[in-house]
């Protein structure tokens, strides 16, 4: 009777075993692997929604109408900011080069200015330098007047030599505001003039000689 009750209880323990051996097998198999603790290879990253949402604006930070500011804030026009970005005409960088002007302040290799940021600001202070120079008696000149409903500041045609070339500034002074030239975006060199207006860019001298270099 004693043996009997054994090999009862035996049998009974190994049923109980293999039909919870199964079902543990079968929930695995059917449950998500996110919840595995032994996941081959590297884990993912993944952004918080902070980072998700973010405003690539409250990346630039507040620097007014200083010097900075000016090129933060063009910079952010041309290309919100990106050191990388190449538009569908072939411009480069933050400050969107083309191939002419970049010869112009010195720089010959694409990939060597697309991959330095350091190169590009240097570039664009160098631009600005040439730019001064070849507008310098057109700003002593015109500077505070008003034309075209637009007052006149260093800053403002600065930037819109950067936009159109420093000549195309000249004729709408020389003008009188009557030539307006506009880019491939159909964008006029005034909006900039407005704009990118009052801007202290007096750190930055005009020098016809200016050259970006590292």
């Amino acid at each position: 009777m004693r043996k009997r009750f054994m090999k009862l209880s035996v049998l009974l323990l190994v049923t109980v075993f293999c039909v919870t051996g199964f079902s543990s097998k079968e929930e695995m198999k059917n449950s998500s692997s996110i919840f595995t603790t032994d996941v081959i290879g590297a884990s993912s990253y993944v952004p918080f929604d902070f980072e998700v949402n973010m405003n690539p604006q409250q990346n630039i930070p507040f620097v007014g109408k200083s010097y900075l500011g000016f090129c933060e804030d063009l910079g952010f026009s041309e290309s919100s900011g990106n050191y990388k970005a190449v538009n569908r005409l072939g411009y480069l960088g933050k400050y969107q080069f083309g191939w002419t002007t970049l010869n112009w302040v010195g720089i010959y290799n694409k990939r060597k200015f697309l991959n330095s940021p350091l190169l590009q600001e240097k570039a664009f202070e160098a631009l600005i330098s040439k730019n001064k120079w070849v507008l310098k008696d057109h700003i002593n000149e015109y500077k505070g007047q008003i034309i075209d409903g637009i007052k006149v500041t260093e800053s403002g045609l600065i930037a819109a030599a950067h936009l159109g070339g420093a000549g195309n500034v000249m004729k709408f002074l020389d003008t009188d505001g009557e030539e307006v030239f506009k880019d491939a975006n159909n964008v006029p060199i005034t909006k900039y003039m407005q704009t990118f207006a009052a801007y202290d860019v007096s750190s930055i001298l005009p020098d016809n000689n200016a050259k970006a270099t590292l």
